[in-house]
């Protein structure tokens, strides 16, 4: 309830209280909206599958999961069908995660237009997705979001699963509260 003030003083208080509500309610209205990622590296077998079941393993946890929808494809053709990696999924395993069910796809021109956020897990991937379907300011890579950029090596040449979960784990995690502020 606005006090006897001066007029001015009343605008002001009116603006303010306004302000609020507004932040407030825009704040909300960006809650609500469901926010689409889909995860992107070359064949969907390692790194993309891995960020997909990551994410939604942290958004459960965090009880926001009712407001994302979170997939994975590649680039290539090469996997199509194939699911997880044995080695890939063994990481997710270990760490309470699972990935049952997923095989691998390949991004298509819907998903550009569908999906608000494509992350991908190396600058390759991005560039193979501009190549074919265009210039994109959805497409970022992962870690992008952190402290320290630089592309996710790929595992199944490396070998290296626990150096891709954690830098995927730290991507997901900066990203989510990136999203979420």
């Amino acid at each position: 309830m606005l006090s006897r003030k001066a007029p001015r003083e009343q605008f002001e208080e009116l603006k303010k209280i306004e302000t609020v509500y507004f932040v407030k309610i825009k704040k909300r209205e960006r809650r609500s909206r469901m926010i689409k990622v889909l995860f992107v590296c070359l064949g969907n077998i390692c790194r993309s599958p891995m960020g997909e079941f990551i994410l939604k393993d942290l958004v459960k946890k965090e009880g926001i999961k009712a407001q994302f929808e979170i997939a994975s494809c590649g680039t290539s053709s090469e996997e199509l069908g194939n699911p997880v990696y044995y080695l890939a999924k063994e990481k997710l395993i270990e760490h309470g995660i699972s990935c049952e069910n997923k095989v691998a796809r390949k991004i298509t021109k819907e998903d550009i237009e569908y999906y608000d956020y494509i992350l991908t897990m190396e600058t390759s991937n991005r560039k193979a997705i501009e190549r074919i379907y265009g210039k994109s300011e959805k497409i970022y890579r992962l870690l992008d979001f952190t402290s320290k950029p630089k592309d996710i090596e790929d595992p199944w040449y490396t070998r290296d699963f626990d150096t891709a979960y954690e830098e995927i784990l730290e991507g997901c995690k900066e990203f989510l509260r990136y999203v979420m502020n």
